[in-house]
């Protein structure tokens, strides 16, 4: 869904822009009266500025960061700032989506229509309806040739999963620059009475994100503005953000972007607000936000492991041997060995995760027997599984459905399995080697994954446990099967490395 908000601003005098007691605004700055900052970065007589954001968690008793309050107060700013000569267009784009989708279980399973839902960035980046004018969109390939692409997400997926957060902004990022866009990545904050993390952890997340992004990207620190009000400005609503919250967060926007105050706008909401908010862009750029390596536990945390033989076991499904032999292939180019067994605690385990799916073959959880245990979502039947599993990034039918890449992950945190255990993000995985046009299909037959999926998500277990790379040296032929094998472990480890450090800027390696 997206709401677009559109206006004409002019600086000819027959068209003042006035406030309600009938005065003009036309103010100079007084903190810098002769600079003019101008916003149209590509110069086409337009500001055009698109604000992510989502309506709905992913966790049903959590709240979300909803976009359309913040595109309409930061159109009301801009719309009446008499310093603006553009034609001004924000348009907010919500993230969320569902979807019925058929999904065969088992390799002769009959297709069931089954609810799948779009709440992180990353799977609204590979949502397959209407990925193509997404694509376009997001590239200023479509109708509008965006300035500014403000990028919001799922305040519970910061809060629990960060790294894939950090993931989906990359994906995004990228995309938004390939058209000349500016990403602005908007630190947001937590609702009032909520059980999520602590606004010191947002402020972690969203600027380790930013400082590892594989492009240029500004950070928005409204949710440190946010807090800096004081509590009587903090009102609450049933949206998130609230009123006072979707002013903070566009008078922060136009703060980063101009450099001034949003009450400097002939707009009138609360000129406190628009002071904290500017006050708090100008600080935030000279201060650091974090320091040492990221302390927060989740599923994609690096194991550090720098033993020389690397012990692993498995239920030995055939899935689970197809994984098997791309660890074997990826391990074959490592200084480290993988053998199986071994005295306990041995290494690790992998497994399957879906518990209405042979729940006897899970990965297991077992301090005693194993340091860490990995778990990937069942691969769906060939039938459906080339659409439905990249519609099953994020979560289907319930939050209690482990069958995806993050209800998997999820399944790991609700159930205090960390900092045990270890997710493997099977179709997330998919989703690049299919837009690289590494795979044309998941399978190498009607039920298992094709090979060079197996050495993807070897290549990611192999970076999480050692922090390594050992990709070797590129194949010259970028047609060949051999090419497509390393590059398939160039995505295992990039990602890998990306969800473990949020660092979109993995280290090259041979």
């Amino acid at each position: 869904m997206a709401v677009a908000l559109l206006s004409s601003c002019s600086t000819d005098s027959s068209l003042d822009v006035l406030n309600p007691d009938g005065e003009s605004n036309e103010e100079p700055n007084e903190e810098n009266p002769e600079q003019t900052i101008n916003a149209d970065i590509n110069g086409d007589g337009e500001l055009n500025i698109l604000v992510l954001g989502t309506s709905l968690s992913i966790n049903s008793a959590s709240e979300a960061f909803a976009p359309g309050a913040i595109a309409t107060e930061l159109n009301n700013i801009l719309s009446q700032d008499v310093n603006n000569t553009a034609t001004t267009y924000v348009e907010a784009e919500d993230i969320y989506a569902r979807k019925e989708v058929a999904v065969a279980l088992g390799s002769g399973g009959t297709p069931t229509d089954y609810t799948h839902y779009r709440h992180s960035l990353v799977q609204y980046y590979y949502w397959p309806e209407g990925k193509e004018d997404r694509m376009k969109k997001l590239s200023s390939a479509g109708d509008k040739k965006w300035d500014y692409v403000v990028i919001a997400a799922d305040p519970y997926l910061v809060s629990t999963l960060p790294g894939y957060y950090s993931l989906g902004v990359n994906k995004i990022a990228a995309k938004v620059v390939e058209g000349g866009a500016k990403p602005l990545v908007l630190m947001m904050w937590p609702k009032a009475q909520t059980t999520l993390s602590p606004i010191t952890h947002f402020e972690e997340f969203t600027y380790r994100t930013s400082e590892g992004a594989k492009v240029a990207v500004e950070t928005v620190p409204a949710g440190l503005a946010w807090e800096s009000l004081a509590s009587e400005k903090k009102d609450e609503s049933s949206e998130h953000p609230s009123p006072n919250g979707a002013y903070t967060a566009a008078a922060s926007i136009y703060a980063q972007v101009y450099g001034k105050s949003a009450s400097e706008s002939g707009y009138e909401y609360d000129a406190a607000i628009a002071q904290a908010a500017l006050s708090t862009v100008k600080s935030a750029a000279n201060e650091s936000h974090f320091s040492g390596v990221r302390s927060h536990v989740s599923p994609f945390l690096a194991c550090n492991i720098n033993d020389p033989v690397i012990h692993f076991n498995h239920t030995g499904t055939s899935s689970e041997n197809g994984i098997l032999s791309g660890l074997n292939w990826v391990f074959g180019k490592s200084e480290q060995s993988l053998e199986r067994d071994g005295p306990s605690p041995i290494n690790f385990n992998f497994g399957r995760a879906n518990t209405n799916f042979e729940a006897d073959k899970r990965y297991k959880i077992d301090a005693s027997a194993f340091d860490y245990s990995f778990g990937f979502p069942m691969q769906e039947g060939a039938s459906t599984g080339n659409v439905s599993m990249l519609y099953g990034m994020d979560k289907r039918r319930s939050q209690t459905d482990n069958g995806t890449d993050l209800g998997v992950a999820l399944y790991m945190v609700r159930q205090s399995e960390i900092p045990y255990a270890r997710a493997i993000p099977i179709r997330t995985l998919y989703g690049q080697l299919k837009e690289l046009n590494i795979v044309d299909s998941a399978y190498r037959d009607d039920w298992h994954m094709s090979r060079d999926l197996d050495k993807a998500a070897a290549g990611f277990i192999y970076t999480i446990l050692t922090g390594n790379c050992d990709l070797g040296e590129e194949p010259t032929d970028t047609t060949s099967a051999a090419w497509k094998s390393w590059a398939a472990h160039k995505v295992g480890y990039e990602t890998a490395w990306n969800v473990m450090y949020l660092d979109g800027n993995a280290p090259s390696c041979q």
